[in-house]
């Protein structure tokens, strides 16, 4: 198992308010070690109750949680919140404290030394793209929305977590400003391999950002959990399919890398637009109607490897089904 992640499994989970109100119905999901799950799902589909039961804000009514094969129920839930990182959707940072300081937070609870918790928030706020020299000694209140939200990505990591829970982390800040910092916690996740799981209402950020997607039902049912590329290609039901929306299939260009159609180019290179060998179907799609091409040439460092035509983008096979 990878040292700086744990597995999360719920099994049976439930939550009944004494008003008798069923917030989650016997739920049961596996989140494997350095996994990015997404809980999508309408409004009183559970997800954030789910999500708060994992680290006990919320005690579950019945059923088991465990990280690591541990049972969050039998440990001190002040204990356990502090070795899980926790970030919301309007942050939360203490208005009254610095920037290093907010990142520190968890590390002073757990009795680090202030050198060590100094080191440690300026390396974080230096990995989420905040100079430490120029923002360590500001207030939250000197920040946009979005490098708040940064500060609260670097806090929620500063103790090293094994888990990180996200609910509606990016949605208080406006599109432009959301895209970026999915796009820069996407390039931080493939440094630090945290096991996340992420709350959200957008199906955009739920493909762009999961490795996989849990569609929840009011009551907390769970209707699929499978990859991006699988929810949009073989949606589990009517009620996955009217929810992912009738543009699935344009969706699905976006998690589907050119190398998976892309085949071999033997011709000359001149003048045809190119993709990089990283892009995807819908990066492909959009240099072809920008540049009024039926082909686009894929290339890597810099030199040509193969090529995708609008045909195949069309044709693209429907990925099979991983276990």
């Amino acid at each position: 198992m990878d040292a700086t992640a744990a597995s999360i499994t719920l099994a049976d989970v439930g939550k009944v308010y004494p008003d008798g109100t069923v917030a989650v119905d016997d739920f049961s999901l596996e989140v494997r070690a350095g996994e990015l799950a997404v809980l999508i799902g309408a409004s009183g589909s559970g997800k954030s109750t789910i999500l708060r039961m994992i680290n006990r804000l919320i005690e579950p009514t019945r059923g088991t949680i465990t990280i690591d094969g541990r049972d969050v129920l039998k440990q001190d839930p002040v204990q356990l919140r502090r070795q899980i990182g926790y970030v919301i959707q309007n942050v939360g940072l203490f208005p009254h404290q610095t920037v290093r300081a907010n990142v520190g937070t968890v590390a002073r609870l757990l009795g680090w030394d202030r050198k060590r918790i100094n080191q440690r928030a300026d390396e974080l706020l230096d990995i989420v793209g905040l100079d430490p020299a120029r923002y360590g000694k500001r207030y939250p209140h000197e920040l946009s929305g979005g490098q708040r939200q940064r500060v609260g990505v670097a806090r929620a990591l500063a103790a090293d977590p094994l888990v990180l829970l996200m609910d509606e982390p990016f949605s208080a800040v406006d599109p432009i400003v959301r895209a970026r910092l999915q796009e820069e916690f996407l390039r931080l996740q493939a440094t630090v391999r945290k096991t996340i799981v992420l709350v959200t209402h957008d199906i955009d950020e739920a493909v762009r950002m999961g490795d996989r997607i849990a569609v929840l039902a009011e009551g907390g049912r769970l209707l699929q959990y499978a990859t991006p590329a699988e929810l949009l290609s073989r949606p589990a039901s009517a009620e996955v399919r009217d929810f992912i929306g009738a543009d699935r299939g344009i969706r699905r260009l976006a998690v589907t890398p050119v190398r998976d159609v892309m085949s071999p180019y033997t011709g000359p290179a001149d003048g045809l637009p190119t993709v990089d060998a990283v892009a995807t179907l819908h990066d492909a799609l959009a240099v072809m109607l920008t540049s009024d091409a039926t082909t686009v040439l894929v290339t890597e460092d810099g030199h040509p490897i193969g090529q995708v035509t609008r045909t195949a983008v069309f044709d693209t096979p429907v990925p099979e089904t991983r276990i």
